[in-house]
């Protein structure tokens, strides 16, 4: 019986090593190596997921407006507006500022990249007979709605379709702006449009400074490398120059009223004071075509386009996983920034066609 039990020990443990203190397996050298290699797994997963995030950030930084490499065009979901005929009026929404820069999923932000976007779908799908630019926006970076029209210029000379614009709550400066590059405009009696002009602006902290004890060393190459400087008046030569910059940028937006609107230059010079106007105002003083909502834009551009029955249909932004790990990542701008930005002021000077109360 000894003999018997002593076998059956010397079987279940070969090696001679004593049995785990649980009476399991042995806690020794195979312990060590099952820690061992759970510890390689979890830090190759940790490696893997620190990569992932990586590309993730590189991937949406080369996507971004301005960035080093081009983006892969977005598509953009149909959701159904109205109507039951086969061909199709795309209406791409122009919502929010007009900015250069791309903002965060579900931010009211219009940009170029995106509209250029919606455009390119528009013109690839051939059921795509026309487009309604719907225009929510009380302008933006000048800079920014001028390419936003260039690309409805472009668009109508390569896919050869009709543009209309039509305006909802507000279309504004360099919402105005780019819907001079329409074959028509139509406004509802109540639109907020006009704000016809260039602003420009800048924080002016220096009574604050001085309060506070707070004083900016500046070490330039030239008099004028600090131009616009929050910490200080500005002299008389400077403001000439910022004048000089503002009214470069007016003249631009004369041109282009004059050119898409075909009214003479002084009546556009007259009118275009800055001062805002209804709808029903605006289409007294030639501005837009006609009043109507998006129903009627959409029939012209029908219309235009020789369509029969059609079915109208807007595209929307879906973001994708890429995206949404991008701004989930981001951190969040400074609350004090945010009420600024909410406020309506810019701690940067930018030059704009924006409508700002």
């Amino acid at each position: 019986m000894e003999t018997g039990h002593g076998q059956d020990t010397e079987n279940q443990n070969p090696g001679g090593q004593p049995p785990g203190p649980t009476g399991g397996p042995p806690s020794g050298r195979s312990g060590r190596r099952g820690l061992l290699i759970g510890g390689v797994i979890a830090l190759g997963l940790l490696l893997l997921t620190i990569g992932t995030i990586a590309l993730v950030l590189v991937a949406g930084a080369g996507g971004r407006e301005g960035g080093g490499r081009a983006a892969a065009p977005q598509n953009f979901e149909e959701r159904y507006v109205s109507g039951e005929g086969p061909d199709r009026i795309a209406v791409l929404p122009v919502t929010g500022q007009i900015s250069s820069a791309q903002g965060t999923v579900g931010s009211q932000t219009a940009t170029p990249q995106t509209f250029r976007d919606q455009l390119t779908q528009a013109a690839e799908d051939d059921r795509v007979k026309g487009v309604v630019v719907e225009v929510n926006s009380p302008g933006g970076g000048v800079v920014a709605s001028q390419q936003m029209r260039k690309s409805i210029l472009d668009f109508k000379e390569e896919a050869g379709k009709p543009v209309i614009v039509s305006m909802s709550e507000t279309a504004a400066s360099g919402g105005y702006y780019l819907a001079t590059a329409a074959d028509r405009i139509v406004a509802n009696e109540t639109t907020l449009t006009g704000s016809l002009g260039v602003i420009f602006s800048y924080l002016n902290l220096e009574e604050a400074a001085e309060e506070y004890g707070v004083e900016q060393e500046v070490i330039k190459s030239g008099p004028y490398k600090d131009i616009g400087s929050p910490t200080r008046e500005p002299t008389e030569e400077e403001l000439e120059i910022l004048q000089t910059y503002v009214n470069q940028a007016y003249d631009q937006f004369v041109e282009v009223i004059v050119e898409g609107r075909d009214l003479p230059e002084e009546e556009v010079r007259e009118i275009a004071d800055g001062r805002i106007y209804s709808g029903l105002q605006a289409e007294s003083l030639g501005l837009v075509d006609e009043l109507g909502d998006l129903d009627r834009a959409a029939e012209i551009a029908g219309d235009l386009a020789g369509a029969g029955r059609t079915t109208v249909v807007r595209y929307e932004r879906v973001p994708g996983f890429v995206e949404l790990l991008r701004n989930r990542l981001e951190p969040s701008e400074p609350q004090a920034l945010e009420a600024l930005e909410s406020a309506g002021i810019n701690i940067t000077p930018e030059l704009q066609y924006l409508y700002r109360p």
